[in-house]
């Protein structure tokens, strides 16, 4: 195989098993078969190898991006690009993913929102997509449940924030970085949904990007909608972010932070006394904590729910 790579799994001789694996197509059937896999397509080569496996990797997000749209029946919405002025020539925009009933659902909305890095709307990981399966890296069982419990959901896509134009970088307005796509989020789309109660679910540097949305957003906008927010191995500081004491105190009571570990799920994890609340993941592995931690995240939604509408 040479460079430029292919644009589907099946020009990369891969596909998804019933199971959600990544497999090797079988000759024979057309199908995917046993084998998992390979990282190294050339040997002795490892720059060849790391392409490969990044191009793969951005097929598999196109491919999450339409599992998105069929399995958690979500629909792509653009975010509005601000005009600079006459004769810009940046209109890029990046885009979300929403259920159909964001725009009716009085009661609850989630939002979902990525790590740092080459993850996209839809995924947790993207290794443990490739090695593990589509249940374990992506947020569709997530969402799933979600909705199945009368969520309306938002699934972010704070790592949008660029094209490639002419082999140079464009940055997308309002969304030039991961804070900035959050922002632009909640002013398009979270303000004008109807829902009175938001929780939001944040894995790794998602929980950095909260803190920041929260001390942004016009503080009782905020208090008053967000119920709950879960976290997963968040990499956030309040001392870095600033947060007022009173906010600070807020967002103490109303989060939890599922951290890697080794304890059983939900053993109390010694954190300061001005921090959001740390427990065990179960899991000492950082891209697993919010798979394994998901029954707990949403008996934590449920109890915060129940405590906001009492």
């Amino acid at each position: 195989m040479e460079e430029p790579f292919p644009e589907t799994l099946e020009g990369f001789g891969y596909g998804f098993n019933n199971c959600g694996q990544l497999r090797k197509i079988d000759q024979s059937t057309g199908t995917p078969g046993k084998d998992p896999f390979e990282f190294t397509v050339l040997p002795h080569n490892q720059h060849f190898n790391q392409r490969h496996y990044e191009a793969l990797g951005e097929v598999v997000t196109n491919h999450v991006y339409k599992l998105l749209e069929t399995r958690g029946n979500l629909k792509k919405k653009f975010l509005k690009c601000k005009d600079e002025g006459e004769g810009d020539s940046n209109k890029l925009e990046s885009f979300v993913f929403v259920s159909d009933d964001l725009t009716t659902n009085t009661e609850k909305v989630m939002i979902l929102i990525h790590g740092s890095g080459v993850v996209r709307a839809g995924q947790w990981t993207r290794r443990l997509i490739i090695n593990e399966n589509l249940e374990i890296g992506t947020q569709l069982p997530f969402i799933e449940r979600a909705k199945s419990e009368g969520y309306a959901v938002v699934v972010t896509n704070t790592n949008d924030n660029y094209r490639i134009i002419k082999k140079k970088k464009k940055f997308i307005q309002g969304s030039e970085n991961p804070v900035n796509h959050l922002l632009t989020v909640w002013d398009q789309i979270i303000e004008t949904s109807p829902a009175k109660h938001i929780a939001i679910v944040a894995h790794s540097y998602g929980g950095v990007c909260t803190l920041e949305l929260a001390n942004q957003v016009e503080m009782k906008k905020f208090t008053n909608r967000v119920f709950a927010i879960a976290m997963t191995d968040s990499v956030h500081s309040m001392v870095h972010h600033s947060i007022p004491h009173s906010l600070q105190k807020f967002l103490c009571k109303i989060s939890r932070n599922w951290v890697s570990s080794g304890q059983p799920l939900d053993t109390e994890i010694q954190s300061s006394a001005d921090d959001i609340e740390r427990v065990s993941a179960g899991h000492s592995m950082h891209e697993m904590t919010t798979h394994c931690a998901t029954p707990s995240i949403f008996q934590f939604l449920d109890d915060k729910l129940k405590v906001a509408t009492s």
